[in-house]
């Protein structure tokens, strides 16, 4: 079974290359497998690859350590029914943001997040190369954001005898898409004048995740027609 995810249509994202933004901002996403009566997960970083803009082709990887319980089960099932989530920013929101200050509604929660559903499997184990094709591709990627030098580092700057006993602990696992949910709850069902309440009460916070959500609102401000 697939599964699904209630999301309302005010909130739904769609557009794949927002759905990959998120997912190269925010790698760090919720493994949970299904299959059985024991519900397993781990959080791990993950890469996306495939075209941006076709999401059935999307395949995502990543890598844990060979005594997690999770890499067990996988050893003993070809592949098991999972689903990966990525979760952006998010905030309380308090009625008193609003235009009157005096709401009848409740409080509630701004965030975002993308459900990837599909089934995972444990990879690369009789393929040496593609361990050190997937190490050097998270290492890569992640140390593009730090920047140069005196930072730089690759896998190969360790010794070669630590750097065999790290990659004999570890297994390479791999979720092939099946359906892809994207969900942002922006205030996109308050009035304009809520929602540049909610950005400005969130700016007030003055905490970075906050600021990050109403940068994301205010972006979706900019670009809206009503």
């Amino acid at each position: 079974m697939i599964g699904t995810t209630y999301i309302p249509p005010a909130f739904r994202v769609e557009d794949p290359e927002r759905l990959a933004e998120l997912v190269a901002t925010h790698p760090l996403a919720a493994l949970v497998l299904g299959g059985d009566e024991v519900v397993n997960a781990v959080h791990l970083p993950f890469l996306r690859f495939g075209p941006p803009r076709e999401p059935d082709q999307w395949r995502f990887e990543s890598h844990l350590a060979r005594a997690n319980p999770v890499a067990e089960v996988l050893a003993m099932d070809q592949e098991r029914p999972a689903i990966l989530i990525f979760t952006g920013p998010d905030a309380y929101l308090t009625p008193r943001w609003y235009a009157d200050g005096q709401s009848t509604s409740m409080p509630t929660w701004n965030y975002q997040a993308v459900h990837v559903r599909g089934r995972v499997r444990r990879v690369g184990e009789d393929d040496p190369a593609w361990l050190d094709r997937h190490l050097h591709d998270l290492i890569a990627t992640h140390q593009a954001r730090i920047g140069a030098a005196p930072f730089d580092f690759t896998a190969t700057d360790l010794p070669a005898r630590q750097l065999a006993a790290m990659k004999a602990a570890i297994v390479g696992i791999e979720l092939q898409v099946a359906r892809i949910e994207g969900i942002e709850k922006l205030s996109q069902n308050k009035s304009q004048a809520d929602r540049m309440g909610v950005i400005k009460g969130l700016h007030g916070r003055g905490d970075a995740e906050c600021s990050e959500l109403a940068d994301l609102m205010a972006d979706l401000e900019a670009g809206r027609k009503d």
